[in-house]
């Protein structure tokens, strides 16, 4: 799906998807095809700061729903809330697209790859005029229906947050699994009544 967006300065910009995969569901407008088919054994060489620029992307949709890992069923760290849309003002992937380019090394376009490295792995400022047009565009572009468009002067600068790494998220996991048999209580011993 490309998006026509009208900058404040006049220019027309397109945004654009990536890393919708057919394993998602129906997706609306162009698919990146399934998950599987993209699979490589290494990525990027500058893959780790591509997977931090995408965790620091601005969220446009934050979506409450639990998901796993598509290909094999497990939680990750973008489990909760992972089909919520992430923007850099030019490009939208879902929250969990980290996940899948750390883990699969899923191929990238040229002209993200570019404008990432020619930002220097830095996410963008987007915030007021910039946010507004790049959401309502976004929310056509989907067919969602019964959404309020954006009034640019209510969106504030949101304040710089902090993701769990892949191996943050391993250690805190298995920090707060509990011991033991999980759901039960220990069972009692039987009284010998004899």
């Amino acid at each position: 799906m490309l998006v026509e967006v009208v900058d404040r300065v006049g220019g027309v910009r397109m945004l654009r998807l990536l890393g919708f995969f057919d394993d998602f569901g129906p997706q609306t407008g162009s698919s990146a095809g399934p998950l599987a088919a993209q699979v490589r054994t290494s990525g990027e060489p500058d893959e780790a700061e591509i997977v931090e620029y995408l965790d620091t992307g601005h969220r446009l949709t934050h979506f409450m729903e639990a998901g796993v890992d598509v290909l094999t069923g497990e939680a990750h760290r973008h489990t909760s809330g992972c089909s919520s849309l992430v923007t850099d003002g030019l490009w939208v992937w879902r929250a969990d697209f980290a996940h899948y380019l750390e883990t699969y090394h899923v191929p990238l376009p040229a002209a993200f790859l570019a404008r990432v490295r020619r930002l220097r792995h830095r996410m963008p400022d987007l915030v007021g005029a910039d946010f507004a047009p790049v959401f309502d565009e976004i929310v056509r572009g989907f067919g969602w229906t019964g959404v309020d468009p954006w009034d640019a002067e209510t969106v504030l600068r949101p304040p710089p947050r902090t993701v769990l790494t892949r191996a943050e998220f391993a250690a805190r996991a298995r920090r707060e699994r509990p011991a033991g048999p999980w759901g039960k209580a220990p069972r009692k011993p039987r009284r010998n009544t004899q």
